[in-house]
Parts: C-alpha cells; structure tokens; sequence
C-alpha cells in the first residue's frame, strides 16, 4: 500500500508525543470531510490533495496503535465507520459538480461501496473471512483520486459502482461457499 511508505515514519514520530491512535482517526476523518467539501465546490486539485493526506492519516492511526500497544476495540469500530461517511461525503461530492447528470451514478457508486463493506462486516459477524475483491477501500479511493485529476467526473462513479457491485457479489458468493 503507497500510504505505509508515509504513514510509519510519522507514527514512529508520534510515538515520541504519546499522540493517542484516536486523535489521529479523529483528525483523518475531518480530513476527509473537508477534502469533500473542498471537491464539492470545484477545487478538486486542493480536494484530491487533502484526500491523500487523510488517506495516510487513516494509516497512521493503525500503524500507531500497533507500535504503541494501544489498540482497540472502540478504536477499530470508530475508524471503520468514519472511513465509510468519508467514502460517503467524497462521492456525493463528485455528484455535486453536476448533480443533475452525476445522481445516478453516485447513487449507484454509494450504494454498491456500502455493499463492499457491509458484505465484509456482515460475514466477519458470522466467523467468514471475507476480504476479497477487486474494489476494496483503497482501490476505490485511488480509482476517485486518478477519476478526479484526470477530470472524468461521472465515469469515474460508473467505474466505482460497476467494480464496487462485482466486489460485492464476489464477497457474499466467497462466504456463502463458507457455510
């Protein structure tokens, strides 16, 4: 993953101010909220900028807890739920750039990352293990950053959504077989 090469050094850094993991998942998260809001009103450059560095953010606060010793349970859950209200924000941000031509596309690319997720989270609760898949977390997020710079707003939500919907049934086909 391209965020370790950044995301180690700068927890081994806040090792030395004893910078709790949470603060850092706090901190990722309202990166992410502001790079939406910055992609929202047509900046996307800055917007795709700040997504990067909330991305490692969102690194840093586990490779923290590990090298700590100060992992957890509340730690893992808020970070898991605050990762899916950014993918949340940055993809009815790109739907905000023209959201008469881009809501079905966005609705669809939502939906079906929530889909993602929710198919992990939900075979997890069931004791599957189920992390496959072409369009995980990161694939996505990096597929929005490359969509956005390059300018192909809506493909870039079709693209999502297509992916995001063959991961999905990959992952409920992939457990069900585990039962």
């Amino acid at each position: 993953m391209v965020y370790r090469r950044f995301s180690r050094p700068i927890a081994r850094f806040l090792m030395r101010f004893d910078v709790h993991p949470n603060t850092i998942t706090y901190f990722a998260f309202a990166l992410g909220l502001i790079s939406a809001y910055i992609v929202a009103i047509g900046r996307i450059y800055e917007g795709v900028f700040l997504l990067f560095v909330s991305q490692i953010f969102d690194c840093v606060d586990g490779d923290l807890a590990r090298m700590a010793g100060k992992t957890s349970r509340y730690g893992a859950f808020i970070d898991r739920v605050f990762d899916r209200f950014v993918d949340a924000a940055i993809i009815i941000a790109i739907v905000a750039l023209n959201p008469a031509s881009y809501w079905l596309a966005g609705f669809l690319a939502l939906t079906f990352s929530f889909g993602v997720s929710i198919a992990r989270a939900m075979a997890e609760a069931e004791g599957a293990e189920c992390k496959v898949g072409i369009a995980g977390r990161d694939t996505r997020i990096a597929l929005i950053m490359i969509g956005l710079l390059l300018g192909y707003y809506v493909e870039t939500l079709w693209i999502i959504a297509v992916l995001s919907f063959i991961t999905t049934v990959h992952r409920i086909v992939y457990t069900v077989r585990q039962f």
